[in-house]
């Protein structure tokens, strides 16, 4: 799944590619249920359209349309997207050759065209309303990593209120909004913490440690441009470069490259799970 990276990576691909580009036809294949609440209402709130931004929050695209002629406002008309696992937003030509698995066409006005291809099908794009519509969406998430409000003082008190698995916790999407699977498993092996640690039970300096390393793997994400383990590339269908830096995340059965013992590969919460039991003690 796309995480705060990887989706910061497509964000910013796509205001640089289609910032001012109009909207001129809305086209879709077999799965109407990725349009909400339709497929009608989508086109008619965004055919003609001019595309204002993208913003981001989360894991959560937001495609802010402006109305078509100049001088005037359209109140906050949003499109939020959501990749899920196996989501893609290409930009391409609209005569370059189909792309496997593409479910919605966004028809632009100079000859390209946005695709969101879903192998699985789980993705979505939603109408957001109006402005008190968003702000209720965006209440759901909890701070995100490298903004103000994401703090040690306010990560202490996240955490320090559950005794669930770290791991768990840190990708509670109300807790902490953004970090996922892969930089989980990576914040927690550079801070040296066994992923089913109780959250209320990790000492001051160990909250410091996952703090900075949360903070530093979502940097190194955004700058190799997202990590290409399963389906994610960025709008012009390259892999991120991150996996090529991944200390742990699927490294099962390959050697630590701190203490050379053996990363394995365990369940936490349902997810799998990779650490160096090494390095990684689990401790009551």
């Amino acid at each position: 799944m796309p995480e705060l990276p990887e989706v910061e990576t497509i964000r910013r691909d796509l205001n640089k590619e289609l910032k001012g580009r109009k909207i001129i036809r809305l086209k879709f294949y077999d799965w109407a249920k990725m349009l909400q609440p339709s497929p009608e209402m989508i086109a008619k709130a965004i055919e003609g359209k001019k595309i204002q931004d993208f913003g981001r929050r989360a894991k959560l695209l937001l495609m802010h349309l402006s109305a078509d002629k100049a001088g005037l406002d359209d109140h906050g008309t949003t499109i939020a997207i959501h990749l899920k696992m196996t989501g893609q937003l290409f930009i391409r030509k609209q005569t370059d050759a189909p792309d496997r698995f593409t479910r919605v066409i966004l028809e632009l006005d100079n000859e390209e065209e946005l695709r969101f291809n879903d192998l699985r099908k789980f993705g979505f794009m939603k109408l957001i309303e109006n402005k008190s519509q968003l702000k209720r969406i965006l209440s759901k998430f909890g701070p995100e990593p490298l903004t103000p409000e994401f703090t040690l003082e306010k990560f202490k008190e996240i955490v320090g209120k559950s005794s669930r698995a770290i791991k768990t916790v840190i990708m509670d999407q109300q807790k902490i909004a953004g970090v996922g699977n892969i930089y989980a498993d990576e914040a927690l092996w550079i801070a040296k913490i066994h992923p089913e640690h109780s959250a209320n039970k990790l000492s001051q300096e160990q909250l410091r440690d996952l703090f900075d390393s949360i903070a530093f793997v979502i940097k190194q994400g955004i700058r190799d441009r997202g990590t290409s383990v399963d389906q994610y590339y960025d709008t012009k269908g390259k892999k991120g470069k991150h996996a090529q830096n991944l200390k742990v995340f699927r490294q099962d059965g390959k050697p630590c490259s701190r203490c050379r013992s053996m990363i394995k590969k365990i369940r936490v919460g349902g997810r799998g799970t990779h650490l160096c039991s090494k390095c990684q003690i689990k401790k009551p």
